[in-house]
């Protein structure tokens, strides 16, 4: 899947100045900030972006958390403007994509309690997921806010080791060079479940006939259990190891009751979603 660049249905806003270029290797990372204004009028909207404009100060994204609004200040493949640099490293430009987000709230008052997520909020994950991000918060879930520093509790400890060689999702209130605290104690299972279902990675067919070949080079001991994780990789999708289990639970259970090879793949099918059925034809054709 190509990484999304321009969200679809988000409101292009002009940024003061372009994004700043990525050269970045590091893994691909998202940053939440709360804008701490009132979210959920035009009024209050039009004065963030301007106030984020004036301070030349954007993300990528602002987002309403309570009508859904979406806008997008530039491309996801630069570097956004709201991180303070930490000494020579900009910050901005950490990770092949650091995509940041100002959503219109306040930090003591975590979005996630209030929020009405829809459609808007959906493509930005996906589009997030685009890129290989992971629904992983690698310095924790965020620290809540308090007013005075250090702004959390608990502290942030901000590592660098951290910032610099893991990707996922973080809060400003993790980045190393900084001192905000935002987004505040926002719920990370909230927000992964409002971004939908993370889409399955689909087995290609030129993996399947990569297996295929593995199993002609493995020796009887493994042929079988090898055929099984082909079949099972091509038709449900690459799946986490407690899907895998699942899966062969399912079908081991059905042949010991009995049923029929096809009776044990259909018990598969009630637990796993099988992905297109064209895929699953043309790797049989090819492989």
């Amino acid at each position: 899947m190509a990484s999304t660049i321009w969200i679809p249905g988000a409101e292009r806003l002009t940024p003061s100045s372009p994004g700043g270029t990525i050269t970045s290797k590091a893994p691909p990372r998202v940053v939440w900030h709360t804008t701490e204004a009132d979210p959920g009028t035009s009024s209050v909207w039009s004065a963030m972006v301007g106030v984020l404009r004036n301070k030349s100060a954007e993300p990528q994204v602002l987002y309403d958390p309570l009508t859904d609004r979406l806008g997008q200040f530039m491309p996801l493949n630069v570097g956004g403007r709201a991180l303070r640099n930490d000494g020579a490293t900009l910050t901005n430009r950490v990770g092949r994509a650091c995509i940041q987000i100002e959503v219109i709230g306040r930090s003591a008052k975590p979005f996630t309690d209030y929020w009405r997520p829809g459609k808007n909020f959906r493509a930005f994950m996906a589009a997030v997921r685009s890129w290989g991000i992971k629904d992983v918060w690698p310095a924790g879930p965020p620290p809540r806010f308090i007013a005075s520093p250090p702004h959390n509790v608990p502290e942030s400890p901000r590592s660098r080791t951290i910032w610099l060689n893991r990707g996922g999702h973080y809060g400003h209130s993790h980045i190393p060079g900084n001192d905000h605290g935002d987004p505040g104690g926002i719920s990370t299972t909230a927000l992964f479940a409002a971004g939908g279902t993370t889409p399955k990675e689909l087995f290609t067919v030129g993996q399947y006939e990569n297996l295929m070949q593995q199993i002609k080079n493995e020796g009887a001991a493994t042929r079988q259990e090898v055929r099984r994780q082909a079949i099972w990789s091509l038709r449900y999708g690459v799946q986490t190891e407690d899907e895998r289990a699942r899966a062969d639970k399912a079908f081991d259970d059905a042949i010991e009751a009995g049923k029929t090879l096809a009776e044990a793949i259909a018990a598969v099918a009630a637990v796993m979603k099988p992905v297109d059925a064209d895929l699953e034809y043309r790797a049989r054709r090819n492989g």
